[in-house]
């Protein structure tokens, strides 16, 4: 028995020695990166998402407005729908540059400072992200629920105000809990990995 706790013993040592004299500073520099990266790429995940639903989204108000023209209010809808998207676009697609711009690892670059820049643009991009939301959620519930209403009944929304707000309203309470679903996934997740990371820098410099 004894014998046997030696060599178990013996073998965790040169384990540990081996993977220390292998881990160079390059390794960690590397393996960190490679973290960091995972990370980013989670996130480029919900920009490919976002801008496809928002291309979805202007094909339907094409094609509500092609296969409607001449409906006064359906026309309108589609319209505003569309002016109001084309900025919030424009700004998702400005910061997803801005954010993974910095993604790339410089070769020879401190690598607390890389990944302290990183969470730094990945939580910027969140809080943007939540304003997107917070603008783009009601509209584009708004849109769908309007000419749905203008399309399916008679009257539309005027006539039916109670029932229109009760679609509009579960219609965004669902939409809220996927999207704070995704924050979390999304987002949440890689800020606290990255997190990690800085604090295991940190440790390792101690």
């Amino acid at each position: 028995m004894d014998t046997a706790i030696d060599i178990n013993a013996c073998w965790q040592r040169a384990r540990t020695t081996t993977t220390s004299r292998a881990l160079t500073a390059h390794d960690l520099h590397s393996i960190t990166a490679a973290r960091v990266r995972r990370q980013f790429q989670t996130v480029a995940g919900f920009v490919w998402a976002a801008l496809v639903h928002q291309i979805i989204l202007y094909a339907f108000l094409a094609c509500t407005l092609v296969r409607h023209w001449g409906n006064a209010p359906v026309m309108l809808a589609s319209l505003a729908g569309a002016v109001l998207y084309v900025p919030l676009t424009a700004m998702l697609l400005r910061r997803a540059r801005l954010l993974c711009g910095g993604a790339a690892d410089p070769a020879g670059a401190d690598i607390a400072h890389y990944v302290r820049a990183a969470r730094d643009r990945l939580v910027g991009f969140y809080r943007f992200k939540r304003r997107l939301d917070f603008i783009g959620v009601p509209v584009s519930c708004a849109i769908v629920t309007f000419v749905t209403f203008t399309l399916f009944t008679a009257g539309g929304v005027a006539a039916y105000p109670i029932a229109g707000a009760a679609v509009f309203t579960a219609w965004l309470v669902m939409s809220g809990a996927a999207v704070c679903a995704e924050n979390r996934k999304r987002f949440g997740g890689p800020i606290r990995h990255l997190d990690t990371v800085i604090g295991d820098l940190g440790r390792a410099h101690v």
